[in-house]
């Protein structure tokens, strides 16, 4: 159990040889998670997220490790259970960030499956973000999802599990593509069926098109609650 927990404090902290690339990011995103059932079938997630960079640099340009804060989502979603291991979902979001606010429509399809002592989840993603002077982007998700019990072959109440996300982004603005890679791991601990906590680290990578690469590295704190 402890040798868990500090493997994935000590992927918190970025290597050294990170601070000499040249366009990158690093910094914290806690994130609240508010889930209420409306009936049997569906259900309503309130998400607030937000940013604040301790250290970034860009092409050409000095690193700066001030600490900075970046910006703010909150994000609405009502999905609805259509089968088994399936539900769809559909919402909103709004970010304040750079003195301006940007707006995204989601339509996502969720497939779980629970096995022996593992859970696994397929998340599908299409959404469209807007913003005063910007170009619409358009981008197409899928995030891979497995949470294993550290004790035992469920996660109970007042226990430990770990958790790995994998995920894909295609991304389209002005006619111009990109890619984003994200990979994070963490470790929760389960206080009771409707309340939980996780703590890890997220990686990103994208700007595929450009000559360098842009990379990201963030400390993940997530607080669950169910209703």
């Amino acid at each position: 159990m402890l040798r868990h927990i500090l493997l994935c404090l000590a992927l918190c902290l970025p290597p050294l040889s990170v601070f000499s690339q040249e366009n990158y990011r690093a910094g914290t995103l806690p994130q609240f998670n508010l889930n209420y059932k409306l009936g049997k079938d569906y259900k309503l997630n309130t998400k607030l997220e937000s940013r604040q960079i301790f250290s970034e640099k860009e092409a050409d340009k000095l690193a700066s490790h001030n600490l900075r804060y970046e910006r703010t989502d909150l994000a609405v979603i009502l999905s609805k259970k259509i089968s088994v291991d399936n539900t769809f979902g559909a919402g909103y979001m709004i970010r304040r960030g750079d003195g301006k606010f940007t707006h995204r429509l989601i339509q996502q399809l969720t497939n779980v499956r629970k096995m022996e002592s593992l859970r696994m989840a397929h998340r599908f993603v299409a959404d469209e973000t807007f913003s005063a002077g910007e170009p619409v982007e358009f981008r197409l998700r899928y995030r891979l999802g497995l949470e294993k019990a550290l004790n035992g072959r469920s996660i109970d109440p007042k226990e430990f599990y770990s958790k790995f996300t994998n995920e894909y982004l295609g991304i389209l603005a002005d006619g111009s593509p990109d890619l984003e890679i994200r990979g994070a791991f963490s470790i929760g601990y389960n206080a009771t069926d409707a309340n939980k906590v996780e703590l890890g680290v997220e990686y990103r990578v994208n700007e595929f098109n450009e000559s360098v690469r842009a990379q990201q590295f963030w400390i993940t704190v997530a607080w669950f609650i169910s209703l």
